[in-house]
C-alpha cells in the first residue's frame, strides 16, 4: 500500500468537516430590488395602457355620436321625401270633389311610389271616420297587410293621426309600433287628401330602412334601436355587423338621438339609440400602440432575465449551503459509524455516532493508525491484513471488538475506497454497525433449526415438502420418508394424487401405497417456500397396523353377522320346514289328484290347466321361501344404496311371521303415509329388524304373557326429519334394570341358550347407517327398541308406496 499522504486541501476539508458553516450570507436586496422594479413596469404599463383606452373612448364617443346624428338625419329625410311624395300622389288621385279616381291610374301611381321606396309596404285611403276606402299593396313586401278594403281603423296612433292631420291640413306620422308576427318596426305616414275628407296612409318599414341607411353610412360596429318615450319597440332591429357576444366583456357606449318625422302625434317622444361594444382602439394611428407595447415588452424581457438570473445564483447558494447543513447532519445523526481513513489507515475523521458504538472518544480515535484499540486481540492480525487490501476491493469485515470499559460485541465495517478527481484513491471511508443482535438472532435461529431438524429427523410420520404445481421437486423430506421413497418425488405425488381421489367420507380409512405395501393416514397443507415459491406439505403416519386390526375386526364382525344369520335361521329351522311342507303337500295333493283323473279318464283340459297353475302357483311360494333364507344367510359385505321402506318391510316379514305363527303373536303394522326412499343396505336392516322382532316374540312367550302382539311403528324421526325412525314395541315382561348397562355388549344375553351377539351386532348394523340403538321401557310393561336410517338425499327422490 502507498504511504503518500493525502491532497493537503482534502486533509484540511476533513480536518475542517465539524466546523461552523463558512459560506457567505447573501442578502436578498437584488431579489428584491428586481421585484420592485417589474412592478414599477407593471404600473407604467397600465397607467399607459388607461390612457390609451380613456382617449380612445372618448373618440369612439364622438364617432358613436356622429353616426347616429348621421343615421337619424337620415332616416328624417327618407321620411320627409316619402310625405312630399304621398301628397302629390294624393292630388292626382282626387280629382272630384266625391273623391272619385281612375283606378288604372291610381294602381300606377301606387305601384310606383312602391317601387320607388322600398320601405313603403301599403297604401291605404281613408275616409275622415277610419274606414278604408282603398289599400295598394307592395309586392316585395313579406308581412301581413293591416288595411283592407271595406274595413275600419281600429288601431288609436292611427286614428288620432288621421284626426290630427284633418284638423291642421298638414302631414304627420303615428309612433312606433311593431307586428305581432313580425319582428320589424312600422311608421305609418298621414297625408291629407284635396277633398278634406279623406286622409292618405303609407306604412313605412322602419327596420329595413333603418338597416339601409346604417350600411351606406358607417361601418362600425353599432348597434341601432329604435327608441318609444325611452322604451325599444318589440322586433329585432337593424343587428351588429357580428355577434354582439362577442364583445359583452366590453363596457358599451351609448348615445340617443331625438327623431322628429313631420307632425308628430303630441306626447309621443321618438329616438334612435345607438351603442357600440368595440371602441375603436388600435383603429386610427396603431404605431404609437405597437411602440409602446414593444418598449414595454423589451423592459419586462430585461426585468425578468436579471431576476431570473439573480434568483438562480442566489437559489445555488442556498442550495450549497442547505446540501452542506444536511450532509453533515446526516452524518452525525445516523445510526452507522462512519469513519474516514488515509492510505496509511490514518483515521482522519468519525462522525458522532461511530464513539458512540466503539466505547471510545472522538479525540483517542483521530490520529491513530491500526491495529484499532477497540479491536479483539485474536482478529488484530486478520483485520490489519484485510484493510491492506481494502485500496483495491470493498470489502465488508464481520468481527469481535471490545469497548474501552471491556463490553464485547461483533461489529461489521463495511469499506469503500475513496478517489479523487483522477480517479486514483486517497483513503478509505467505513461505515461501522453493531451487529451483536443480528449475530445473536442468527444463532439463536441456527440452535433452534437444528433442534427443529431433529425432531423432524426423528419423526416417525413421513414427511415431504413439493413444489405446487407440477410436483416434479422435492423441497424437503425428512428420514421417515427417504427411508420409503428414497429422495425421489413421486412417492409422495403419488399418495397426495391418490388422496384427491378419495372421496373426503371414506379419507380416514387410509391410502394404501402399492409400491410399499403399507397404508397411510396423508394430511396436506397449501404452503409458501422460500423466495415466496409455492409448495405443499404432505405428512404420511404409517397405519399399517392400525388398519390391519381394523380389517381383522370387520372381518370378525362379518362372521359373526353370518354366523348370528345362520343361527337365526337354526332357531327358525322348524318353522321354516312347517312353512315349506304346506306348499309341498298342496303340490303332492294337486299331483295325486290329476293322476287319479287322469286315470280315470275324467281329466278335462280345463281341469288339467287348473291342476298345473295351482301346482305352480305353490312351487313358486316354495321358491320364494328358500330364495329368501338363502339371500339373508349369504350376505357378507355392506352396501349403502337407496331402499324404499315397504321392500325391508315386506321382506322382513315374510320371514318373521312364520315365526310369528310358532309363538302365537301377531304384528301389528303402522308405517306413516308419503315417506322417502331410504340410504342403506337392505338385508342388514332386514337382520337387524328381524332379530328385534324375534326377541320381542320370544320374551312374550317365555314370560306366558296374554298379550303377545308386537307392534312395528315408522315414521319420520323428529325433530330431524332426515331420518327414518324404525321402532318394535312388545308388552312383555321388560328387561330387568341392572341387565340394562350391559345389553349391549358382545356374548352378554338374558337368555339361557343366547349366545349374547344378537344385540351386539343390531347395535353394529345401526351404528353402520350413522344412528344408535335405543332401548326403552313401554308404557305399562314391556320394552321398545328403536333406530334410526338416513333418507336418501337428491333431486330423483320419490316417496315410497303405502305398505
Amino acid at each position: 500500500m502507498s504511504s503518500d499522504l493525502p491532497d493537503p486541501l482534502i486533509a484540511d476539508a476533513f480536518r475542517n468537516l465539524n466546523s461552523e458553516d463558512n459560506l457567505p450570507v447573501l442578502t436578498q436586496h437584488a431579489l428584491w430590488a428586481s421585484w420592485a422594479a417589474l412592478f414599477l413596469v407593471a404600473a407604467f404599463l397600465l397607467g399607459l395602457s388607461w390612457l390609451v383606452i380613456d382617449a380612445d373612448r372618448e373618440a369612439e364617443e364622438i364617432r358613436l355620436k356622429q353616426s347616429t346624428d348621421l343615421v337619424a338625419q337620415s332616416l328624417e329625410a327618407r321620411v320627409t321625401g316619402t310625405a312630399e311624395i304621398l301628397q302629390k300622389l294624393s292630388m292626382r288621385l282626387m280629382h272630384s270633389s266625391d273623391g272619385g279616381f281612375s283606378a288604372a291610374s291610381a294602381e300606377l301611381s301606387a305601384s310606383t311610389l312602391m317601387t320607388d321606396r322600398r320601405e313603403v309596404i301599403e297604401i291605404a285611403l281613408i275616409s275622415k271616420e277610419g274606414d278604408v276606402q282603398h289599400a295598394w299593396r307592395s309586392t316585395t313586401a313579406q308581412v301581413a297587410n293591416i288595411f283592407s278594403p271595406g274595413a275600419n281603423i281600429q288601431d288609436a296612433p292611427t286614428l288620432r293621426a288621421i284626426g290630427l292631420v284633418l284638423a291642421s291640413d298638414r302631414s304627420t306620422s303615428t309612433p312606433f309600433y311593431s307586428s305581432p308576427n313580425s319582428d320589424h318596426v312600422f311608421l305609418n305616414l298621414v297625408v291629407p287628401a284635396p277633398t278634406r275628407a279623406h286622409v292618405l296612409v303609407a306604412r313605412l318599414d322602419l327596420t329595413g330602412l333603418l338597416k339601409g341607411s346604417e350600411q351606406r353610412i358607417t361601418n362600425a360596429h353599432y348597434t341601432f334601436t329604435l327608441m318609444l318615450n325611452d322604451r325599444p319597440v318589440a322586433g329585432r332591429q337593424a343587428p351588429a355587423k357580428r355577434d354582439i357576444a362577442t364583445s359583452s366583456l366590453a363596457a358599451p357606449i351609448l348615445y340617443q338621438a331625438p327623431l322628429l318625422f313631420l307632425e308628430q302625434v303630441p306626447g309621443e317622444r321618438m329616438t334612435l339609440s345607438a351603442r357600440s361594444y368595440e371602441h375603436a382602439l388600435f383603429t386610427t394611428n396603431r404605431m404609437q400602440y405597437f411602440t409602446v407595447a414593444g418598449l414595454a415588452v423589451m423592459l419586462l424581457l430585461a426585468v425578468c432575465i436579471v431576476f431570473y438570473y439573480q434568483r438562480q445564483q442566489h437559489h445555488s447558494h442556498r442550495l450549497l449551503q442547505t446540501e452542506y447543513s444536511l450532509r453533515r447532519a446526516m452524518s452525525e445523526s445516523a445510526v452507522v459509524g462512519l469513519r474516514v481513513a488515509d492510505l496509511s489507515g490514518r483515521i482522519l475523521y468519525v462522525n458522532e455516532t461511530f464513539p458512540r458504538i466503539v466505547g471510545y472518544p472522538a479525540d483517542e480515535l483521530l490520529g491513530i493508525e491500526p491495529p484499532y484499540p477497540y479491536w479483539a486481540e485474536k482478529v488484530k492480525p486478520s483485520l490489519t491484513a484485510a484493510l491492506r487490501r481494502s485500496e483495491t476491493l470493498p470489502e465488508s469485515l464481520r468481527f469481535q471488538a471490545r469497548r474501552k470499559n471491556g463490553e464485547a460485541f461483533w461489529a461489521e465495517l463495511r469499506l469503500s475506497p475513496l478517489l479523487n478527481e483522477a480517479g486514483r484513491p486517497f483513503g478509505t471511508i467505513g461505515a461501522l454497525f453493531d451487529v451483536t443482535p443480528l449475530v445473536t438472532a442468527k444463532t439463536r435461529v441456527e440452535a433452534a433449526n437444528e433442534r427443529f431438524t431433529r425432531v423432524v429427523e426423528s419423526m416417525a410420520s413421513a414427511l415431504a415438502v413439493l413444489s405446487e404445481p407440477g410436483r416434479e421437486r422435492l423441497y424437503f423430506a425428512n428420514r421417515a420418508y427417504r427411508t420409503l421413497f428414497s429422495d425421489r418425488p413421486e412417492g409422495a405425488a403419488t399418495l397426495l394424487k391418490k388422496l384427491e381421489e378419495t372421496p373426503a367420507s371414506v379419507q380416514s380409512e387410509g391410502i394404501f401405497d402399492e409400491e410399499s405395501g403399507r397404508w397411510f393416514d396423508v394430511r396436506s397443507q397449501p404452503i409458501v417456500w422460500t423466495r415466496s415459491e409455492s409448495a405443499i406439505m404432505m405428512i404420511a403416519i404409517d397405519i399399517t397396523a392400525r388398519r390391519e386390526l381394523e380389517l381383522a375386526r370387520e372381518a370378525q364382525v362379518r362372521r359373526a353377522e353370518s354366523t348370528q344369520r345362520l343361527v337365526t335361521m337354526g332357531e327358525m329351522a322348524s318353522s321354516l320346514a312347517h312353512e315349506l311342507n304346506q306348499p309341498l303337500a298342496a303340490i303332492a295333493n294337486y299331483a295325486n289328484a290329476a293322476a287319479t283323473m287322469l286315470a280315470s279318464g275324467t281329466l278335462s283340459k280345463e281341469r288339467e290347466a287348473q291342476s298345473f297353475q295351482k301346482i305352480e302357483n305353490q312351487a313358486q311360494r316354495a321358491g320364494r321361501i328358500i330364495q329368501r333364507i338363502r339371500g339373508f344367510a349369504r350376505k357378507t359385505d355392506a352396501k349403502l344404496e337407496p331402499v324404499a321402506v315397504q321392500t325391508v318391510i315386506q321382506e322382513t316379514l315374510e320371514l318373521a311371521n312364520i315365526q310369528a305363527r310358532k309363538f302365537d303373536s301377531t304384528i301389528t303394522l303402522s308405517v306413516a303415509e308419503g315417506l322417502p326412499i331410504m340410504q342403506g343396505d337392505s338385508v342388514m336392516l332386514e337382520q337387524l329388524l328381524l332379530n328385534l322382532l324375534k326377541n320381542a316374540m320370544e320374551a312374550c312367550a317365555s314370560a306366558g304373557t296374554t298379550n303377545r302382539s308386537i307392534e312395528l311403528d315408522v315414521k319420520l324421526d323428529t325433530p330431524d326429519t332426515s331420518r327414518i325412525r324404525f321402532s318394535v314395541i312388545d308388552h312383555g315382561p321388560g328387561i330387568p334394570e341392572e341387565a340394562r348397562p350391559k345389553l349391549f355388549d358382545a356374548f352378554y344375553s338374558t337368555k339361557n341358550e343366547g349366545m349374547g351377539m344378537g344385540l351386539n351386532i343390531c347395535r353394529s348394523i345401526a351404528e353402520l347407517h350413522g344412528g344408535e340403538l335405543i332401548m326403552r321401557t313401554t308404557p305399562g310393561g314391556g320394552s321398545t327398541f328403536s333406530f334410526t336410517v338416513p333418507v336418501l338425499t337428491g333431486d330423483d327422490v320419490t316417496p315410497s308406496a303405502p305398505v
